[in-house]
């Protein structure tokens, strides 16, 4: 079986020293390390995104770098491919690699300066985004039956499958009007956290990891800030590069809500098919539940 410095050697310009595994769920993450630099190596789940789809992934890094925001940018294969593929006994699985950002993880406490900026570089990234163009394709960021999924898993008449129900019918409703007043569809990072950006000691944030990237409401990507204390620097930085409409505004309670219910699909139905039934037990689907009627209080429905 091939290793992992062995798939960097035989398919990249790169002579491998070392390789250490960062991450492994859905997709196995390596950092790729030579003499003189550093690299991440992401090998795809099985059957998670086919060799099109990793491409526009790598082609939309390349045209942000291009428009000088600062991501993790892609690096070509031998042949000048933007994706390989390696066989595995669970099935042909894609690979990709991508440079290693500057910085580092910020760590708490934090602060209004850093989210501040993380609003303006997120700014500054959908910006550009929005005049990327591939003709390779991908796929929504959201589905779109992620609720019908959670539902088909609950028990008929239970409390839960009411509030997704109720909730879900709801902030359908509410953004399809938003829709027809202009929500802005764009392309999305699909996961704008902490947990993937790196800050360098000059303050640059550098965005990686657009896996679920994609075409969704734009202003989704601002959920997850905008439920911290540090709401406000974060949309400040956001609208001082780039203003946003009441309607952009209006539509993140909703967007909250078929986020909650997205999290619930993952901790009832993705989670226990890779890591066992045991992680229903962990504590994380009575969490989202909680999560999910707090997003509807807040939403008023």
């Amino acid at each position: 079986m091939t290793t992992v410095m062995e798939l960097v050697a035989e398919n990249y310009p790169v002579e491998p020293s070392g390789a250490t595994l960062v991450r492994s769920f859905n997709n196995d993450v390596y950092r790729i390390d030579t003499d003189d630099d550093a690299y991440v190596l992401k090998v795809y789940g099985s059957g998670r995104l086919d060799a099109d789809e990793v491409r526009w992934e790598q082609r939309l890094a390349r045209e942000l770098l291009n428009a000088g925001i600062p991501v993790a940018a892609d690096v070509t294969t031998n042949t000048g491919d933007f994706v390989g593929i390696v066989e595995a006994p669970e099935g042909p699985r894609t690979f990709a690699l991508t440079q290693w950002v500057p910085g580092s993880k910020p760590q708490p406490p934090w602060s209004d300066a850093l989210y501040r900026s993380v609003g303006a570089t997120l700014a500054r990234l959908h910006a550009a985004a929005d005049s990327f163009d591939s003709i390779y394709p991908r796929r929504t960021v959201r589905r779109g039956d992620e609720p019908e999924r959670v539902i088909a898993v609950l028990d008929e008449g239970s409390s839960q499958r009411q509030l997704v129900q109720r909730t879900a019918a709801t902030a359908r409703a509410e953004l399809g009007q938003l829709a027809k007043q202009g929500l802005r569809w764009g392309i999305r990072h699909g996961d704008a956290s902490l947990d993937n950006i790196h800050v360098d000691e000059d303050g640059t944030v550098y965005f990686y990891d657009f896996d679920l990237a994609g075409p969704g409401w734009q202003i989704e990507d601002l959920a997850g800030a905008m439920s911290t204390e540090f709401a406000g620097p974060f949309l400040e930085g956001y609208v001082d590069e780039r203003p946003l409409t009441e309607v952009d505004l209006t539509a993140l309670p909703w967007l909250r809500i078929l986020g909650h219910i997205d999290n619930l699909k993952f901790h009832l139905i993705d989670k226990p098919v890779a890591m066992g039934s045991s992680t229903l037990t962990e504590g994380w689907v009575d969490r989202g539940f909680e999560g999910l009627a707090d997003a509807a209080r807040d939403a008023g429905c």
